[in-house]
């Protein structure tokens, strides 16, 4: 009875919140990137974040024009793994992940599906439906902490693994238009395979917020399924990792948990 309940209000909010223009969420954010630490020694060098500019503005120009993505600002994240679009068209691209890329055609395929969570408005999609159904469940239970908002929750994942899948499509057609092919993309999700394998393994998938890593290579290797290595070699990274200043260490993440919902890769 709760998910019957839960499913249309997360719907309902969510659609509600994606009415709201891009242009009032911008002036609302500002220059803050929600749920990012933004203080001295996040930020990396200026090469560093123009290149990372630079490549997410090709995807764009690929794309119909789109208030939403007319203002996606780059932020460096240190050292997290997983990448992820917040309010006000920031996306956080980590240096956990960073190092770990091999090529500029996998960093391209993170960057278009981030910016495809901006042009859907997702970020403020998952406020939106996330306040709508907590509301709604502790007026109607009494305990905003019950097994009711459980059981939302796993409504809200669900819908989560809908978006990723949707921003999955669009940043392989980003890629293809960018380079011709989608090859390298594969080695993405087999970084966070390896990464999850080496934490303990990923969650089922019913309590997962994202598709199975082993799907999404399975996609991204079929994307690639016309792609020749020999005549379309992949593309370096165009800048190495900078090395760790002691304002970055290595050992904290700088991602405050739970400060906003956002949009992870």
């Amino acid at each position: 009875m709760v998910i019957a309940i839960s499913s249309p209000l997360y719907f309902a909010g969510g659609r509600l919140a994606r009415l709201i223009p891009f242009e009032t969420e911008r002036n609302w954010v500002g220059e803050r990137a929600f749920g990012i630490d933004t203080a001295p020694g996040t930020r990396t060098d200026p090469a560093l974040e123009a290149y990372l500019q630079a490549l997410t503005d090709r995807p764009l120009r690929k794309w119909t024009c789109h208030p939403a993505c007319a203002c996606v600002r780059m932020l460096w994240i240190n050292p997290c793994l997983t990448p992820f679009a917040s309010l006000g068209g920031h996306i956080a691209v980590t240096r956990g992940l960073y190092e770990r890329l091999q090529s500029e055609n996998a960093l391209a395929l993170v960057l278009a599906h981030e910016i495809a969570h901006i042009r859907a408005r997702d970020p403020i999609a998952g406020i939106g439906g996330s306040a709508t159904t907590l509301l709604a469940l502790t007026l109607l239970t009494g305990n905003a902490g019950s097994l009711s908002t459980a059981f939302a929750t796993v409504v809200q994942r669900g819908y989560s693994r809908q978006a990723e899948t949707l921003a999955d499509g669009h940043a392989i057609a980003a890629v293809k238009k960018l380079y011709g092919h989608a090859g390298g993309g594969a080695s993405v999700f087999e970084t966070f395979a390896a990464y999850h394998t080496e934490h303990g393994g990923e969650a089922p998938s019913l309590l997962s917020t994202h598709p199975l890593d082993a799907e999404r290579i399975e996609r991204l290797r079929q994307a690639a399924a016309d792609w020749d290595p020999v005549r379309q070699p992949l593309r370096p990274l165009a800048l190495p990792m900078p090395p760790l200043s002691k304002a970055q260490p290595a050992a904290a993440c700088r991602v405050r948990a739970g400060a906003c919902p956002v949009q992870r890769l």
